[in-house]
């Protein structure tokens, strides 16, 4: 079953989502869900015979929020465990049809709770021009934004389907032509984050007041062979671990921000470069690149502070194995310059 929508009802939800888009973005976590890994899986997964468990296992640790990380819980592991173990069957059934791919996941994995997030995602990734992403949440923020502008989004218990998959798929390629951004990638990416927030925005919600607002990585990933930076001079960062590529983003991002001052704080540092930037996503590795960039560890000198003695306290948080992971939000007011070494003259 298709979804039709009319153009007033298209117009409604827009306004909508225009309206609300910050309220409910202010805890997205960007840092969970990069668009980079997953535009890569979507080449990858074309051709199901190619994929090897180490992908399976990453593209299925990304659906469920724990990219980069090795905490998930069981069922998010037993899931992927499933997955892997049934891959070659899937290939030799050569499924490769959306109906065929969803019906095969669905039936396999009947009594895991994941089931149908985890049909929807593959059968997304192997034929993405059929299928848009979906799972549950985003299916909930359909039904409830259409409930919003007076439409009927049908029963509840038809959105875990393949026929919920096609009505979602209706529904967001006929809201994403209206979407602000020019960019058509952007629009698409801005459209898909929102319906995930949206629907898990009772979760979300819980977390106003409780936690900073998330801050969406300007440089989201870093290819050291092909930076173009006209200010600084990226090329002299002679690492190439987490705290390098950390500074390698922060002065791409200043590069595109020339108002900014050349004194900055510890704070702004953490503003310009949040969890995600340059791919660096786990947060375990984020707060520890994080102290170890303000440190001088392994000879780094990317700043100059105005308490000279704080280079010396972050570099042994960075040395000591019970370090304080966020010792550099307890600085975050400290001053603090850019080497002159890494301008350009």
């Amino acid at each position: 079953m298709h979804l039709t929508i009319s153009e007033n009802k298209k117009k409604a939800v827009i306004a909508y989502i225009n309206d609300h888009l910050d309220e409910h973005m202010t805890h997205f976590p960007y840092a969970k869900y990069p668009t980079e890994p997953l535009n890569q899986w979507r080449e990858q997964f074309a051709d199901p015979k190619a994929v090897d468990p180490k992908t399976i296992r990453a593209a299925l640790s990304w659906r469920g929020g724990f990219w980069q990380r090795k905490d998930a819980p069981y069922a998010q592991r037993q899931t992927a465990l499933s997955a892997i173990r049934l891959w070659p069957e899937f290939v030799r059934e050569e499924a490769a049809e959306p109906a065929h791919v969803f019906d095969f996941w669905t039936s396999r994995l009947e009594n895991d709770p994941l089931a149908f997030d985890t049909a929807s995602f593959l059968a997304h990734l192997i034929s993405p021009d059929a299928l848009e992403l979906a799972d549950a949440q985003r299916l909930e923020a359909m039904r409830d934004l259409l409930k919003e502008v007076g439409h009927d989004g049908g029963e509840h218990n038809d959105d875990c389907s393949l026929d919920g998959l096609l009505r979602y798929t209706d529904f967001f390629r006929a809201l994403l032509p209206r979407m602000q951004p020019k960019d058509a990638n952007r629009a698409r990416v801005q459209l898909d984050r929102f319906l995930k927030a949206y629907g898990n925005r009772h979760a979300l919600a819980k977390l106003a007041g409780k936690t900073p607002a998330t801050i969406e990585p300007a440089i989201r990933s870093l290819n050291w062979e092909a930076i173009d930076c006209k200010k600084y001079a990226p090329e002299q960062i002679e690492g190439r671990a987490n705290a390098d590529v950390l500074f390698a983003c922060l002065l791409l991002a200043l590069d595109g921000q020339p108002e900014r001052k050349e004194k900055l704080t510890v704070g702004e540092v953490a503003e310009l470069v949040p969890l995600g930037s340059g791919g660096v996503c786990n947060p375990g590795s984020y707060h520890y690149a994080m102290i170890a960039l303000f440190g001088g560890q392994k000879g780094r000198d990317f700043f100059t502070f105005e308490d000279d003695t704080l280079q010396a306290e972050f570099t042994a948080q960075a040395n000591q194995s019970s370090r304080d992971m966020r010792f550099y939000c307890k600085h975050a007011d400290a001053s603090i310059s850019i080497n002159p070494k890494y301008a350009r003259s």
